[in-house]
């Protein structure tokens, strides 16, 4: 068995305040999707269609509906951009975040299979209550690379199954943006990751792009990520097709790296230089 290495972010900006006996001030909740990973080229595509999105607390009847509007996303399209799923009105105590998900399948080599998902209902429990009064940000992240897992060789699979792990950051964020280049060239199809420097855990990932009417072959994007200190790791895709799995990403030499501080501003870091192998 074999995991397929994905990461997938979902964005909440929550702009928020009261109804009913919770506090009396209204606000405005922004969905958005955005940033699949995916370094097995011949996946060519991964739809997910999300029923409903729903924020719960201990009260049934003061739980709150994002959207319940059915929407298909290819996660690969999402890289490095965001999706706005539209915006709400609410406010109170939340307790958790409930996705209803009901159809999911996966491109391999021109062939689609359906991507199982163990439950229907994903729910991500919040470790103390979430209270909306005041604008906040939400953000959910999908670690795919934990959460896909095939059945069959990497050549030849014969089931794809999907148990969702997620990974909450919020407070104020910020964008990181860079470009991976061998001398002054850029390089498409790196993965690169997003280290907390003080707790040596991966924060974010994503790919470098290639060359586009919108993207300069390189270019990389981190959305929304928290002021700190973080070091990214840069690896060649000759480097991460050897990994046997997708945790490989907290050992394996990376091809090149950067330090990098987060501090209430979008951050650019430049040109991160690293050789081919």
């Amino acid at each position: 068995m074999k995991r397929l290495a994905l990461f997938l972010t979902i964005v909440f900006i929550l702009v928020l305040s009261g109804c009913m006996n919770l506090p009396t001030s209204t606000g405005k909740l922004t969905v958005y999707l955005t940033d699949a990973v995916l370094p097995i080229s011949s996946v060519q595509k991964l739809d997910v269609t999300i029923d409903t999105i729903r924020l719960m607390s201990d009260t049934e009847d003061a739980s709150v509906v994002v959207t319940n509007e059915a929407t298909t996303v290819n996660l690969l399209d999402l890289i490095g951009s965001e999706m706005s799923f539209g915006t709400i009105e609410t406010s109170g105590s939340f307790t958790q975040l409930r996705f209803e998900i009901s159809q999911a399948t996966i491109t391999v080599n021109n062939e689609e299979y359906e991507l199982t998902i163990n439950s229907s209902s994903l729910e991500y429990p919040f470790t103390e209550p979430l209270v909306i009064s005041a604008d906040t940000t939400l953000i959910l992240d999908f670690d795919l690379s934990n959460s896909i897992k095939v059945v069959g060789s990497g050549d030849n699979p014969s089931e794809f199954h999907m148990t969702p792990v997620i990974h909450l950051r919020h407070g104020h964020l910020y964008d990181v943006i860079g470009r991976v280049v061998n001398d002054t060239d850029g390089v498409p199809s790196a993965l690169v990751a997003l280290f907390d420097t003080n707790e040596s855990t991966v924060v974010a990932a994503t790919f470098t792009h290639r060359d586009s009417n919108k993207w300069q072959a390189g270019e990389f994007k981190f959305c929304k990520i928290e002021p700190g200190d973080y070091e990214i790791r840069v690896f060649l895709k000759e480097t991460y097709q050897n990994w046997s799995d997708s945790s490989d990403v907290l050992t394996a030499t990376p091809d090149a790296t950067k330090a990098v501080t987060v501090d209430y501003k979008e951050v650019n870091v430049g040109d991160i230089v690293t050789q081919n192998q």
